[in-house]
């Protein structure tokens, strides 16, 4: 369980050398989630937004030993007499951030470390490329707490991997090892604890050095390949590639590739 402490900060954002570098920063904490903790990725969601002109990507790391514990049940236990109310005043903004997570026009990297648990899974949904230390482990939590699950899984996972396994996780409250996530397709590779933020760094700055604006099409594409119909997708396939054809990374690209030679994007 997560030591509550309010004034300790939850979630820090910087911008440089084009990525985007969103850290959760509640060490002592096991970043575990409460309203304050919202309110500061509210805050960090938007600076991101603000920062598209220069972000090209955007790494989503944290600090301690912990990714994210889940829901703070100290601050959920002291608000045991109004619990309803509670979770629908935190979620509803939680949600709307992993909803802008997910709709950014840039890739998103994720690394985690340890606990990944609770709705806090929702940020590993929002981001394109997951990185995990060989000692992470991910789990829903929800069945032991009575609660029936937040942070998107519910939608996610099925796609991801089956609904067979997604009951699984959610009804029998499964822990998967790093290995396992990795097995079932939640996570994208697994690394030594040790190498976990330089394998994240390097993957986050090639993604950033990249045709920024074919990337976050194709982002959008596979994310909104799920609801659409074969005819809808390739007719957002075609809007998407003559979007993309009238950008300098394309002709760059394309140059590059006729002459032997290694591109250089600028994102434009």
């Amino acid at each position: 369980m997560a030591e509550s402490t309010a004034a300790e900060p939850r979630i820090s954002f910087a911008a440089s050398e084009g990525i985007g570098w969103l850290r959760l920063v509640r060490e002592r904490g096991h970043n575990a989630i409460d309203m304050t903790w919202v309110r500061a990725l509210e805050r960090a969601v938007a600076d991101c937004e603000a920062a598209l002109g220069e972000t090209r990507a955007v790494l989503i790391t944290a600090a301690g030993p912990s990714f994210t514990v889940g829901g703070d049940l100290q601050h959920f236990g002291g608000e045991a007499h109004r619990l309803a109310d509670e979770l629908r005043d935190m979620i509803w903004p939680f949600h709307d951030c992993l909803a802008r997570l997910a709709e950014l026009p840039v890739p998103v990297v994720c690394a985690v470390q340890g606990p990944v648990a609770g709705g806090g899974l929702g940020l590993l949904w929002a981001s394109d490329i997951v990185i995990a230390g060989e000692d992470a482990k991910l789990a829903t939590g929800f069945a032991a707490l009575g609660l029936s699950g937040d942070g998107g899984s519910s939608w996610y996972l099925p796609r991801l991997i089956g609904l067979r396994r997604a009951q699984e996780i959610f009804l029998e409250n499964r822990v998967l090892s790093a290995a396992e996530a990795l097995e079932w397709g939640l996570v994208t590779r697994v690394v030594p604890l040790s190498e976990l933020e330089a394998e994240a760094s390097r993957t986050v700055r090639r993604l950033a050095d990249g045709p920024t604006i074919a990337l976050g099409r194709m982002r959008a594409l596979l994310r909104g390949s799920t609801e659409a119909t074969l005819r809808e997708q390739l007719a957002a396939e075609l809007a998407s590639i003559v979007r993309c054809g009238e950008t300098e990374d394309a002709r760059a690209g394309m140059g590059a590739f006729l002459n032997g030679a290694r591109p250089t994007f600028h994102g434009r």
